[in-house]
């Protein structure tokens, strides 16, 4: 059964699935509502002739429908019609022509038909209707005179024909062929009747060729590219009247409130759910696959869960100044720093896609946004000074600036544009870096993260806590110096924290500023105020200094990472010293052995272990006036035995493999330092 402690419900509250939902679910909300606040549009109460209150722009790109049917309508209407030229036309016109003097010379010779016969002959007969009178005459013309008149109709035809007339020319046509009679040499009657022959039979030699004059007009309209309204472009003038076509655009952006609809596009939203939850679903099954560790830490989803939201949030609140102004470096730094590169990669990828949907990225920006994300991530994986937050900035910035130009040229855009582009990617960088440096604090703080930049911090010896170590008790500050060299190299070797072990061992003391001179690295003279006090009392003396630790500690705010190595260094180890000291005093049934172990926790982590290992060593070999190489080495083996079997190792999780290592790592640093010892003042074994 559970117990409601406060401890307990913290515990619950970082592994508990119930609330690994809620912040998942919490996640899913913040995201969807960062969509629908960023990409549902303004929507307005406007009709044809109403006057704008404000300028409204394009929310995105879309085709002028109205606009492109007009041009390509104008396109088709600029193709003139097609003719070609029928050459069977003259050939039809010659055959008439002969037809019809073919068959007034035949009736004119025939003598078994009367005048009256002759004429409802030709009349009947002939193609070309000119009256009884002009039949008349003609009849009564000579032969010579026929032939003269046939030869000047087909003759005047033929030069009409020998070019193209078009249907529109005919009646110009016409009138040169009068002229031509006209002008005749020899004017008469028969003129007259010609020039009616020839006007009669000529027509058009051109016909329309409507199949290749309607591919044509096709050919034409395809041409017509479509007229794009561009992101941006204002639509609608504020102070001036709303037309019917800027009405049409503003309802084929949804930009219009209908009366009789809630106006609510469900494909649109649910679509954009969808992705968001695609994106989670493979965030979570990456972590969970990555590391169970982090995947059943409630507090690491909370804060990739809130830096993703910020990052995305700010990042649409600045795209409206420019769209290459990418902080999303920021938030893949940060994920990197507090939680994992990995986990960095994986978060920088979501959010450019997700980045890539809500602002409506082009390629190039989602691109920048993915290649920069995993090159800051991957620079500050280690930082070990805040520069390295700067230096990833700029890489960033001069990356940005690499793929902006290249895009640029190869979409030919203007020098000029690629340049302000590429100022904006390069403050992108550096302002990423800056956000970084500056939000990294608050999320150290409040997610009681260590992380390598603060460990730097902390180990400066400016620090005030190691100044007053310094100046208040030398002696512990000089042992907590050689500890952490100690423990760093042991780190390294077993692949724990290094940096965590050096400031741990720097800060694992600081109990001892309270009473410095109880501890006798810190007594000058040889005046010991235990020989003034009770086993007992300077038992509860040396312990005390641990407890003194953390609260000094906590004062200052130190992360509990550093308080745990603080509160475990000693464990429940005995005060060997003055329990012995008691047990010659009073005999043993008078001294209770619990009264002189120190009443802490045995330590938990690999750090806390080689914090306690490395104290315990450091101790022993200053007691020592001439150490040996064999006595260093059988020391700090016995000392770790010692350890282990007082059980002060059972609750980490270090192997044997790894406290042979340690061994290893402890030999080759002491003898180092006894190359070229320091002195220090002696000092008891236990204290």
């Amino acid at each position: 059964m559970i117990k409601f402690s406060v401890p307990n419900l913290k515990r619950l509250a970082k592994s508990s699935t119930s609330i690994r939902i809620i912040l998942v679910v919490c996640l899913f909300a913040a995201l969807f509502s960062l969509f629908v606040l960023n990409v549902t549009p303004q929507k307005y109460l406007l009709k044809v002739g109403d006057i704008s209150s404000e300028d409204i722009y394009a929310p995105s790109d879309i085709v002028d429908k109205s606009a492109t049917e007009l041009s390509r309508k104008q396109a088709e209407e600029s193709v003139q019609p097609i003719y070609k030229l029928d050459l069977t036309v003259q050939i039809d016109i010659e055959k008439k022509i002969d037809s019809f003097f073919i068959l007034l010379d035949t009736v004119k010779k025939s003598e078994d038909l009367d005048k009256e016969q002759k004429l409802a002959a030709i009349e009947k007969g002939s193609s070309i209707s000119l009256g009884n009178s002009v039949y008349n005459t003609l009849l009564n013309a000579s032969e010579t005179e026929i032939i003269t008149l046939r030869d000047n109709i087909k003759y005047i035809n033929n030069q009409m024909l020998s070019g193209r007339i078009t249907e529109q020319q005919l009646n110009d046509k016409r009138s040169e062929i009068r002229e031509f009679f006209m002008n005749l040499p020899k004017q008469s009657k028969l003129n007259e009747i010609g020039a009616d022959i020839a006007v009669m039979t000529l027509r058009s030699n051109m016909y329309y060729d409507e199949q290749t004059t309607l591919a044509r007009k096709q050919n034409e309209k395809e041409k017509v590219e479509e007229v794009v309204i561009r992101k941006g472009t204002i639509i609608v003038n504020k102070g001036k009247e709303v037309t019917f076509q800027q009405i049409q655009l503003l309802n084929a952006y949804g930009l219009l409130y209908e009366s009789d609809s809630t106006n609510f596009d469900v494909e649109f939203y649910a679509g954009y759910g969808i992705i968001i939850c695609v994106c989670l679903v493979v965030m979570g099954s990456y972590l969970k696959s990555l590391d169970k560790k982090l995947w059943d830490s409630n507090s690491t989803i909370f804060l990739v869960s809130l830096i993703v939201v910020m990052t995305l949030t700010i990042t649409m609140g600045v795209k409206s100044i420019s769209a290459y102004l990418i902080i999303l470096p920021a938030g893949t730094m940060l994920i990197s720093i507090l939680v994992s590169p990995r986990i960095a990669i994986m978060s920088n990828t979501m959010m450019s896609i997700l980045a890539g949907f809500l602002g409506d990225f082009d390629l190039s920006v989602v691109a920048i946004m993915l290649l920069t994300g995993i090159l800051a991530s991957g620079m500050v994986s280690r930082p070990h000074h805040r520069s390295t937050i700067i230096l990833a900035g700029l890489a960033v910035s001069i990356v940005s600036l690499f793929i902006i130009f290249s895009v640029g040229i190869l979409s030919r855009e203007d020098v000029y544009r690629m340049l302000y582009n590429g100022m904006y990617g390069a403050i992108g960088g550096i302002l990423s870096a800056v956000l970084t440096i500056g939000t990294l604090p608050f999320f150290e703080t409040t997610f009681d993260i260590i992380t390598p930049v603060k460990l730097l911090e902390l180990s400066n010896p400016n620090q005030p806590i190691l100044r007053r170590l310094l100046i208040e008790a030398p002696g512990t500050y000089y042992h907590s110096i050689l500890v952490g060299n100690l423990a760093e190299a042991a780190a390294e070797d077993i692949g724990a924290n290094p940096l965590l072990c050096r400031v741990g061992s720097y800060y694992h003391d600081i109990g001892k500023l309270k009473r410095p001179y109880f501890f006798k690295e810190n007594q000058i003279t040889n005046d010991n105020p235990h020989d003034k006090i009770t086993p007992n009392l300077s038992a509860l003396v040396i312990t005390s200094h641990v407890k003194d630790g953390i609260e000094i500690a906590e004062k200052s705010k130190l992360p509990s990472a550093v308080i745990r190595v603080i509160e475990e260094h000693h464990g429940n180890t005995l005060v060997a010293y003055f329990y012995h000291k008691a047990l010659n005093a009073e005999g043993a049934e008078a001294v209770e052995k619990g009264k002189f172990r120190y009443p802490f926790r045995k330590p938990q982590t690999k750090e806390a272990a080689i914090v306690m290992l490395a104290d315990s060593v450091e101790a022993y070999i200053r007691s020592l006036t001439e150490p040996t190489q064999e006595q260093v080495e059988q020391g700090v083996r016995k000392i770790i035995k010692d350890k282990l079997n007082d059980t002060q190792l059972d609750e980490c999780d270090l192997t044997l493999k790894d406290m042979e290592m340690i061994a290893q790592a402890f030999v080759k640093v002491l003898a180092g330092i006894f190359h070229d010892r320091i002195e220090y003042p002696e000092t008891i074994k236990d204290i």
